[in-house]
């Protein structure tokens, strides 16, 4: 294609590139693993044209954090450092974040029933080539690297958090202003 050019970039520092430079600038999966995310949204918003937009899109919690019960924040907990993720925010609290950092919210898609065949595919994997197995399992979690194994524990978990309400996956299409 004419005119597009893809690049992969730390949304923290962009300082390569000059204010007002892209037309769209896309973020998939990736602001969830930011601790602080306010100076990831300042760059985007920075390297945006007037009239740009920044698609995301990423997972988000239906509630915040503290109005699920115990058993469910363990979860949520879990799948978050899986995923190797900061604690996994709201849609509230992300919306939230937008705005705050000179975002509108043109427009807002939940694609959870979208990803749930992908969830459920990593759920039956992990339980049937892991969690059903539980000797299999101890040796696993104690002898292969943290992240491999955490990734088996949000495979397990992400489907029925997301089937359930609890985990939603959106896209969120932004506008400076």
């Amino acid at each position: 294609m004419r005119n597009v050019t893809l690049l992969q970039q730390n949304y923290c520092d962009m300082s390569n590139f000059a204010d007002h430079r892209f037309d769209v600038v896309f973020g998939i999966e990736t602001l969830v693993h930011c601790t602080d995310k306010s100076p990831a949204l300042r760059e985007v918003h920075r390297v945006l044209k007037p009239g740009g937009v920044f698609v995301t899109y990423d997972y988000a919690l239906s509630d915040k954090f503290e109005t699920f019960g115990p058993a469910e924040q363990k979860a949520i907990a879990l799948i978050s450092k899986g995923g190797a993720a900061a604690l996994i925010e709201s849609v509230a609290e992300w919306e939230e974040l937008f705005v705050a950092n000179g975002f509108a919210i043109d427009i807002r898609t939940d694609l959870s029933k979208e990803v749930l065949p992908d969830l459920k595919r990593l759920e039956r994997r992990a339980a049937t080539h892991v969690m059903d197995h539980p000797m299999r399992a101890k040796i696993m979690f104690r002898t292969l690297p943290r992240q491999f194994v955490s990734n088996i524990i949000l495979g397990y978990l992400g489907y029925g958090s997301d089937a359930e309400g609890i985990i939603t996956y959106k896209e969120w299409i932004l506008k400076p202003v």
